[in-house]
């Protein structure tokens, strides 16, 4: 199944974090003169037409002209960010980390059919035996027990996606390097990326 714009799934970049372990909000991180949530984006564009960041700093984002939204329950992780992306999408959602730029797009087609043709309420890989929440795909099915486990301060995402058995994708013959989960938490992870001559710009 090729990807289109009529695929009923909707783009979510969750840049809700305080980045405290960055000088920086780590969205914004210069990678090849592109700043990080730039390069996410300009990928996902090509597939999803509907797709809005999720925020708790709107302000650091204005400039992109993308939709913003944010979350309803402030600073709980991911599964808020999915939480409020869920209650304003349209359709399910597929969550993507803003410091995750290099999602490959075989990735993004594979867990798309599989969620779409499948039965599971979350869709996510799994790499070298690891699961990944993000990037992943979650229903809008979701949004009850989510609000239930942020209100009662559970955010453990890895155990809500064994509680829920969420779909794994094992991807590894998709994305050898692991590039679409290479993270960017630190100043130290760019230099590391950097330093091993590693790209996701085309």
């Amino acid at each position: 199944m090729p990807l289109s714009s009529k695929l009923p799934i909707s783009a979510a970049i969750l840049a809700g974090g305080k980045s405290s372990r960055m000088k920086i909000p780590k969205c914004l991180i210069a990678l090849e003169n592109k700043r990080l949530i730039e390069i996410l984006i300009s990928n996902v564009k090509k597939i999803f037409d509907e797709i809005f960041i999720v925020t708790n700093f709107p302000e650091l984002y204005f400039y992109n002209g993308m939709p913003l939204i944010g979350d309803i329950y402030p600073f709980k992780g991911p599964m808020a960010g999915i939480h409020a992306a869920l209650k304003n999408s349209e359709y399910d959602v597929f969550a993507f980390a803003c410091d995750m730029p290099c999602v490959k797009k075989e990735i993004i087609q594979v867990l798309s059919e599989k969620h779409i043709t499948g039965t599971s309420a979350a869709t996510v890989a799994s790499l070298n035996n690891k699961i990944y929440p993000l990037p992943g795909i979650y229903s809008k099915k979701l949004i009850n027990e989510l609000q239930r486990l942020l209100i009662e301060d559970k955010v453990s995402i890895k155990r809500f996606l064994d509680d829920i058995n969420a779909q794994i994708i094992d991807v590894a013959n998709l994305d050898k390097e692991g590039l679409s989960f290479i993270n960017i938490n630190t100043e130290e992870d760019l230099k590391i990326f950097k330093n091993g001559g590693k790209t996701c710009l085309d």
